[in-house]
């Protein structure tokens, strides 16, 4: 199967060469005539091995090879096959956290110690994917915002607070974070950096790059912060992603269940205090029609 016209149709879509690489994996697995039905059986097939997201993933690459082949493919026909994605909890970081993240110290050097901890208020403030993150060039910085090329090339204007906007050079072309060799940082490195700060602050949370992408849209939002504005910020084409994105920790949704519903403990057969946040957040998403669904 010769994949390459597709392959330079989708370069020509801007789209990503991570998303082209997996758009490519799964044509080759399909590797079928594309009917409804041929289609409808591959994912069906595919139910017991992977997670309805995955199964998703493989139908929009499967829409893109149909559209790019000029098929016409009955996709709500197609889309009643695939179970429904159920909403998962990802974990959060809130200011407190963060700071305790950056009390920690293994480096060797005092700028060594400065510049990790200017990536982990990069990273907190600015909600950058890390490969963004790493890719930022002080002259990225204009007038008042920072000029991001995201997923896909596509283009953005990220917003930061002043105490970070000092750090850059207007008239350089270096990269923001350098490494002690004057390199560029790999994602990979940052990753490390994260878990040995983690494991040393004695946080009890899976906590990664993207953990403080989804921490930024969620303090904003529980700070008033409109729906679209994050999205902006995030980069996501639709605000249905970035929803998807704001969790409230169980604080947050304690506070609210009391406000809404100010219910006595008794009413319960334990104390409010001691239901877990998705015991709250099932409760509170029943009594209010799916807002925190």
């Amino acid at each position: 199967m010769n994949l390459t016209p597709y392959q330079l149709w989708l370069q020509n879509q801007h789209i990503s060469l991570e998303t082209i690489r997996n758009y490519t994996w799964t044509i080759k697995q399909y590797d079928n005539q594309l009917t409804t039905e041929q289609i409808i059986q591959f994912l069906q097939a595919n139910q017991k091995k992977y997670e309805p997201s995955t199964l998703r993933n493989q139908k929009i690459a499967l829409a893109s090879y149909a559209k790019f082949q000029k098929k016409e493919i009955e996709w709500k026909k197609i889309c009643r096959v695939i179970p429904t994605v159920q909403k998962k909890f990802y974990t959060t970081i809130n200011e407190k956290e963060l700071q305790k993240l950056k009390a920690v110290r293994f480096e060797k050097h005092e700028w060594q110690y400065q510049r990790n901890n200017l990536i982990l208020d990069f990273l907190f403030y600015s909600g950058l994917r890390v490969k963004e993150l790493t890719n930022i060039q002080h002259h990225h910085w204009q007038e008042n915002s920072l000029r991001i090329h995201g997923k896909g090339n596509k283009v953005r204007y990220v917003f930061l607070p002043n105490f970070l906007i000092k750090y850059f050079q207007p008239y350089s072309k270096d990269y923001l974070f350098l490494t002690s060799r004057n390199k560029k940082f790999t994602e990979t490195w940052i990753r490390i950096m994260i878990k040995r700060k983690v494991e040393k602050a004695g946080i009890i949370k899976n906590i990664t790059p993207h953990t403080f992408r989804r921490s930024l849209a969620t303090n904003l939002y529980n700070k008033g912060g409109r729906l679209e504005t994050i999205q902006k910020q995030l980069g996501h084409s639709s605000s249905d992603t970035t929803m998807g994105y704001i969790h409230n920790d169980h604080e947050t949704l304690y506070q609210d269940y009391s406000r809404i519903f100010e219910e006595s403990p008794r009413h319960f057969s334990k104390s409010l205090k001691d239901y877990s946040t998705k015991e709250l957040l099932t409760e509170i998403s029943r009594r209010v029609g799916g807002q925190y669904a």
